[in-house]
């Protein structure tokens, strides 16, 4: 990976990052990411999460600290909390951040009346406050909150009745790896996956989920195989989900299957984006998304990306530079718009590389990790 320069902080802190879900996806891979750097920042860093997931096992073979919990089972959450509370006082934790419903709870009722100082990161457009333990929780529980974009903050504002002075909006931030090594991975892929050359590959990493849109984009495919013969496409749709059957009934039904490959789960992200030509996101409005980690990475891996204008994405994308944003639910628009992009090598070079200055100038992790450090500082300051 690309190396960057940190400046440590002449207070190190002890901080627990914590995610109560059982999948592995944008939030969870954010909490690997901020562990990363902040350790690298001279912090003493350890991770949270159910026994047995992917994130823990991705944070061991990077020796990060784990602390294995049994969340999700609401009928134990104050149990879970008390085993949390005590492993906060066994580490000596001055931070804990949360990043899912279940732990926000669970840490807020660790933290109560310990020296211990509660952030919690927000990364979809939901509402956080669906009864009084959530009110208590939110309003006495936790010293800060964390959102990805705008969208989110507006949200805890108008919906949770948040004061604004206790958000602080910071962008999720990505690795990246040098040129050369992205084109050794494309070689490597497109290979494995027996793509011909000269065919133009639109990528997809998203959950198979409502919120994700993916039905949309396949309408849009269909369309877009019908007035574009050449060059020739390939859709890769890279994530599992509830929505899988209906997803390749669809496809079966578009007569698009030439065209569509469904790759399922897959934790190589960093061999696979670089052998896309074009990122393609098309989430619906306000459905759940905020600030989605993938398009992150194709802006990283210098691709042009045609994507929804949902949530936070607008701040990822110039329209007409580095790629289009489009309103969602709209298959015609996204099938012009993939079209413009698709048909034209040029168009696809100079879009990707204002991808990639986009995301140097404003989306390292490293970029994210200084400014989460300065939150949990400001936040121990307030209480001392």
């Amino acid at each position: 990976m690309v190396s960057t320069r940190f400046t440590v902080t002449p207070e190190p802190m002890n901080v627990l990052l914590t995610n109560a879900t059982d999948i592995f996806a944008g939030g969870e891979d954010y909490v690997l990411l901020l562990a990363r750097y902040l350790a690298k920042r001279g912090h003493a860093v350890s991770v949270s999460a159910r026994p047995g997931h992917l994130l823990l096992r991705k944070c061991e073979q990077l020796s990060i600290p784990t602390v294995p919990l049994a969340y999700g089972d609401m009928g134990r959450v104050f149990a879970v909390a008390g085993t949390l509370r005590r492993a906060l006082k066994a580490r000596g934790i001055t931070i804990i951040h949360s990043n899912a419903n279940y732990d926000r709870t669970c840490a807020a009722l660790a933290a109560a009346f310990a020296p211990v100082r509660h952030i919690a990161g927000i990364h979809s457009t939901h509402s956080i406050q669906h009864n009084i333990t959530h009110y208590l929780r939110n309003r006495l529980g936790t010293d800060h909150f964390i959102t990805d974009a705008g969208a989110g903050r507006d949200v805890l504002i108008r919906e949770d009745g948040i004061p604004p002075s206790r958000i602080t909006t910071i962008p999720i931030g990505v690795e990246n790896d040098p040129a050369d090594v992205r084109e050794a991975y494309r070689e490597k892929t497109r290979a494995a996956l027996g793509i011909p050359r000269g065919t133009v590959v639109v990528g997809n990493v998203a959950r198979l989920v409502p919120f994700k849109g993916h039905r949309y984009l396949l309408d849009a495919v269909a369309q877009l195989v019908r007035t574009s013969p050449s060059p020739p496409i390939l859709l890769l749709i890279v994530g599992d989900g509830e929505l899988e059957e209906d997803l390749r009934a669809q496809v079966a039904a578009l007569r698009i299957g030439p065209f569509v490959r469904f790759l399922g789960f897959r934790d190589d992200l960093h061999e696979l984006y670089p052998a896309f030509d074009v990122y393609c996101h098309s989430s619906v409005e306000l459905a759940a998304e905020m600030f989605p980690i993938a398009i992150l990475r194709a802006l990283a891996s210098a691709l042009p990306v045609v994507c929804t204008d949902v949530g936070g994405i607008a701040a990822m994308v110039e329209e007409g530079v580095s790629g289009h944003l489009i309103p969602p639910e709209n298959p015609h628009e996204l099938a012009r718009r993939l079209l413009d992009v698709v048909g034209d090598a040029s168009v696809r070079r100079s879009m990707g590389a204002a991808s990639f200055t986009l995301f140097e100038r404003s989306y390292h992790v490293g970029t994210m990790a200084e400014r989460v450090e300065a939150v949990y500082l400001n936040s121990l300051s307030q209480h001392r």
